[in-house]
C-alpha cells in the first residue's frame, strides 16, 4: 500500500512516498503521486478513474445545450429502459445509481484490463501520459460509437426513427454523443494513467529507464 508524507526522505522500498517539506505542493508533483498510486493499485486507480470520469461526463451532458447541443441524460434513458411507467425522479435515481453509473466503472475495469494492454501495438509501448491519453480517449470514442449504432436506437429509443448510427436525431445529436464520450475518455486518461516498471534485480520495483525505486522521483520534486 503507497502511503503519502511530507518530509525530506523516502522509503527505499518504495512502498511509502514521501513528498518533500516545501511548503505547497507542486501540481506536478501531485500528478506524480497520482501516477505512482494507480500504477501501484491499477484496480483501485481504475475504480476512481471510472468514477470521477462517468460523473464529469454525465454532468456535461447536462451543459450541452449551453453550446447549442441537445441534452444527453444517460440517467433518464437508462431509467426508463427498465422502469417505462416511474415518475421521472425514480427512472433518473434508478438510471443513475444501478446502470448510468456502475456502467461507467465497468467500462474503466474492462479499459485497464483488456483495452489498456490490447492498444499498445497501436500507440506504443511506452507507458507514457500521452500514450494513455490516448488509450483513454479512443476508448471514449469507441464507446460512443456503440451508443449511437447500437444502444441509443435499438434500446433508448427503439423505432423512432433513429437511422444509421443515430444520424435521424441531426447531426448536433451525433457530435453531442462523440463529445460527451471525447469528456469521458479525457477525464479516465488524466486520473487513469500509469507509469512503466520494471523488476530490479534485488525484488524491488523501479521506473523504467531511471533505475530509481517507485515513487523517488516524486518524493525528489522531479517530473
Amino acid at each position: 500500500m503507497t502511503t503519502v508524507g511530507r518530509s525530506a526522505s523516502h522509503d527505499t522500498n518504495g512502498s511509502t512516498l514521501i513528498l518533500p517539506d516545501r511548503g505547497p505542493l507542486d501540481p506536478t508533483q501531485v500528478a506524480r503521486t497520482l501516477r505512482v498510486w494507480v500504477t501501484r493499485n491499477p484496480i483501485k486507480g481504475a475504480l476512481l478513474a471510472g468514477f470521477v470520469a462517468t460523473h464529469i461526463a454525465t454532468m456535461t451532458g447536462f451543459w450541452l445545450p449551453g453550446i447549442g447541443l441537445p441534452q444527453l441524460n444517460w440517467p433518464i434513458a437508462n431509467g426508463n429502459v427498465v422502469l417505462p411507467h416511474a415518475s421521472p425522479t425514480v427512472k433518473f435515481i434508478v438510471g443513475e445509481v444501478f446502470m448510468h453509473g456502475i456502467d461507467g466503472v465497468v467500462f474503466t475495469l474492462i479499459f485497464a484490463i483488456v483495452w489498456f494492454p490490447l492498444m499498445s501495438p497501436l500507440v506504443g509501448h511506452r507507458v507514457t501520459p500521452a500514450a494513455n491519453m490516448a488509450k483513454a480517449v479512443i476508448f471514449g470514442l469507441a464507446l460512443g460509437t456503440l451508443a449511437l449504432g447500437f444502444i441509443t436506437p435499438y434500446v433508448y429509443a427503439p423505432h423512432t426513427g433513429a437511422g444509421l448510427f443515430s444520424t435521424g436525431y441531426g447531426w448536433k445529436t451525433v457530435v453531442a454523443v462523440y463529445l460527451w464520450h471525447a469528456v469521458f475518455g479525457l477525464n479516465l486518461g488524466l486520473i487513469y494513467n500509469p507509469m512503466s516498471l520494471r523488476v530490479a534485480a534485488d525484488g524491488r520495483l523501479e521506473e523504467a529507464g531511471t533505475g530509481l525505486p517507485v515513487g523517488t522521483l516524486a518524493s525528489n520534486g522531479a517530473v
